[in-house]
């Protein structure tokens, strides 16, 4: 399942691989402070907005993997957990990088929406190397 994060934008890029049994939901009180659980409501709400903007069921993100663009639609992972500004926005993806250990949070603007046969999917421009030069996500303490 995904889990979804509220943290403050600015502290995207020192945030470093997710912990398997992290809460489904996190929220951020200030910057540097350690997550604490959302509701599950607030985390619905802020997935199914996500997916409706990228032409998505709530369904369909937390089951995207990440692929290049056509025509080649290579496979470059997996989203596992949606980041959330303090508004309740999404403002990234937790991607677990295809053929490592890392995942890395994904701007939302980075990726687009497509369909291929009956899966709806996300595309990035980027590819596999830039993805994996990016900063290790770590998720909240356990």
């Amino acid at each position: 399942m995904t889990r979804l994060f509220l943290i403050p934008a600015l502290s995207l890029g020192l945030i470093g691989a997710a912990c398997s049994d992290a809460p489904d939901a996190v929220e951020a009180t200030s910057p540097g402070a350690a997550p604490a659980e959302v509701s599950d409501n607030r985390a619905m709400t802020a997935a199914t907005s996500a997916a409706l903007a990228l032409g998505m069921t709530r369904e369909q993100l937390e089951d995207a993997d990440l692929l290049s663009p056509a025509p080649g639609f290579a496979d470059l992972g997996d989203v596992e957990t949606l980041v959330l500004d303090g508004t309740g926005q999404v403002t990234g993806l937790v991607i677990d990088l295809e053929g490592s250990d890392v995942d890395v949070v994904l701007p939302i603007e980075q990726v687009t929406s497509v369909r291929r046969e009956n899966d709806v999917d996300l595309v990035t421009p980027l590819g596999q190397a830039q993805l994996q030069a990016m900063p290790a996500y770590t998720g909240p303490a356990t």
